[in-house]
């Protein structure tokens, strides 16, 4: 099934004239198993055997130098394709678009062939991450262009579909591909990595992706805190007007998201640093509530189990004396427990 001059022509088409090319690949209709054998499969074994040559040639570093690792890492991203295809196409049903996997596929399998290319220079020393960092970005236009022609997502829900289907991407690779560099690097020392590339950290603070550390450094702070809860389980007072104060901000915080990220979906065409700026004000959306109790100084595992025992008391109410304590501080406060929805 393989066909290398279609694979060379349609690739080209997607690096030099985008237009042309997608309109022509939709009129031929073609199936998932099509676009996977004429495109992403060739696609992506041609570039990741040839970034592992220039990373020998150059001595960079490719997949950590490991035969294991690459052919993993080559297996996964190929299976990738396939999750961000039914991700996009299932919300494309939500938004009121035409849910269609076939042309799903040949979207992203079409959008995606710069990444893909971006994966041959990314070894090379210095220069290397921020050429491919560059070509992704380029895929992530190209999607963000073409969805509404192969799935007629409508305009006014365009953007949230992408941020979205971003998102919920974004979550499983990094889900997968932390899984697969604990099970083949455990002991992976990345500061090489920051020192060559001038330290991506620092080099993102300012840009349209600085957001996006800013989640994760939450939730690994989140992740260390402690909590030793007292052996007979109530809560006392100064806990449930800590949560509720957490509880609060967070409703003004996500509220203040969201009324910004409609701002962004009403507009006629959006650049793509309101794209990305969306994608960031969604996950911050998503973690608003860590975001306020890691801001405040309070403790992540704390906040959770106050969270269990109220629930806990609200079920049960008089089970012992342990909710019947707890039920009565709830309904204490049941105004503002009532005014976010409780």
């Amino acid at each position: 099934m393989l066909d290398i001059q279609a694979t060379i022509r349609w690739a080209q088409g997607m690096l030099f004239d985008p237009q042309t090319t997608t309109t022509a690949y939709r009129e031929t209709q073609a199936t998932w198993r099509t676009t996977f054998f004429h495109i992403t499969l060739p696609v992506y074994v041609a570039a990741y055997l040839a970034a592992a040559l220039i990373a020998w040639l150059t001595g960079g570093a490719f997949l950590f130098g490991s035969v294991t690792f690459f052919l993993f890492s080559l297996v996964w991203v190929l299976a990738w394709t396939f999750v961000v295809t039914f991700i996009i196409d299932f919300l494309a049903g939500t938004f009121d678009g035409r849910r269609d996997y076939n042309a799903a596929y040949a979207l992203v399998g079409l959008c995606i062939v710069p990444a893909a290319l971006g994966t041959v220079v990314s070894p090379v020393p210095w220069l290397g991450w921020l050429l491919s960092l560059a070509a992704s970005i380029y895929s992530l236009v190209l999607l963000y262009r073409y969805i509404p022609a192969f799935l007629h997502v409508p305009d006014d829900a365009r953007v949230k579909h992408f941020v979205l289907s971003i998102i919920g991407a974004l979550l499983v690779n990094i889900v997968v591909s932390s899984a697969l560099a604990g099970l083949f690097a455990p002991s992976l020392d990345l500061s090489d990595f920051t020192t060559n590339s001038g330290s991506v950290s620092e080099s993102a603070d300012g840009s349209i992706f600085g957001g996006f550390a800013r989640p994760a450094e939450l939730a690994e702070q989140a992740a260390n805190d402690q909590y030793e809860p007292p052996s007979d389980g109530k809560l006392d007072e100064a806990q449930v007007e800590r949560y509720l104060y957490v509880m609060e901000r967070t409703q003004a915080l996500r509220s203040r998201l969201t009324e910004k990220l409609d701002t962004q979906n009403s507009a006629e065409e959006p650049s793509i640093s309101d794209v990305f700026g969306g994608i960031q004000d969604a996950m911050r959306a998503g973690t608003a509530e860590m975001e306020v109790v890691k801001t405040a100084g309070g403790n992540w595992a704390e906040h959770q189990w106050v969270r269990q025992q109220l629930e806990t008391a609200r079920i049960h109410e008089d089970l012992n004396a342990s909710t019947r304590h707890n039920f009565a501080l709830f309904e204490k406060y049941a105004d503002r427990f009532a005014e976010l929805g409780y």
